[in-house]
């Protein structure tokens, strides 16, 4: 008995000093170029951001990045024989109701339009859902539509909805009043336009073009006066 107490405390007496001699040789993780680790992804740098969704999704909330607003949603649809039709719907000042574009390849619609392609070949039971959010949609941070389909399954016509939430903040720097020291603000557009009174160019060709016959004249001046 005394021999298998001795043996036993000086295999674990090994495994301590084993223990510390490794942690000692070890280096700061934190020290390592991140970028560069082995298996590092960066998940930004296409100009869309994309989005796996699971079957029978009913919601889907995307924080939408920095440098893009073009978004490519992985739709998966249990025994899916084919699309009949996609369309988004909203029920704001925009009023959208509009039926998507299908083509062979998703890379034809660019990455300034909305549109879906369906090649059970490639991918079976999976749709390439393009969405492209301007600026002026998500004025006061977040654009909500819904996307509304039919498809076919088991030789039925089958409808389905979901509810699309995009959100996004922007950034800029205000001055604290006593100690004049910048601080970092993230808002939406609205409140940043009606505070500074500037937006960039790109959001008023959005608010003529876009929204031509789409959204009435007194929204558009309301969004132009705030941001001027």
């Amino acid at each position: 008995m005394k021999k298998l107490i001795v043996s036993t405390i000086a295999i674990i007496a090994l495994f301590i000093f084993a223990g510390c001699s490794t942690t000692s040789l070890t280096t700061n993780i934190l020290d390592k170029d991140v970028a560069l680790q082995k298996g590092y992804v960066n998940h930004f740098e296409k100009p869309y951001l994309e989005v796996n969704a699971k079957e029978d999704v009913e919601d889907i909330v995307v924080y939408m990045p920095k440098n893009t607003t073009t978004l490519r949603v992985r739709l998966h649809i249990a025994n899916l024989e084919d699309l009949i039709y996609m369309k988004l719907v909203t029920e704001d000042a925009y009023e959208i109701d509009k039926i998507l574009r299908r083509v062979e390849d998703i890379k034809t619609l660019g990455y300034k339009q909305d549109g879906y392609m369906y090649e059970p070949s490639l991918e079976k039971n999976v749709v390439t859902l393009q969405v492209y959010v301007p600026s002026v949609y998500i004025y006061k941070a977040s654009y909500q539509p819904k996307l509304i389909f039919s498809f076919k399954r088991d030789s039925r016509s089958i409808q389905e909805s979901i509810n699309l939430k995009f959100l996004r903040e922007i950034y800029s720097v205000s001055k604290k009043n006593d100690a004049k020291e910048e601080r970092p603000v993230y808002s939406s557009l609205e409140v940043y336009c009606k505070s500074s009174k500037k937006a960039d160019k790109e959001f008023f060709t959005q608010t003529a073009t876009i929204n031509d016959n789409r959204l009435d004249l007194e929204t558009i001046k309301e969004l132009e006066a705030s941001c001027r």
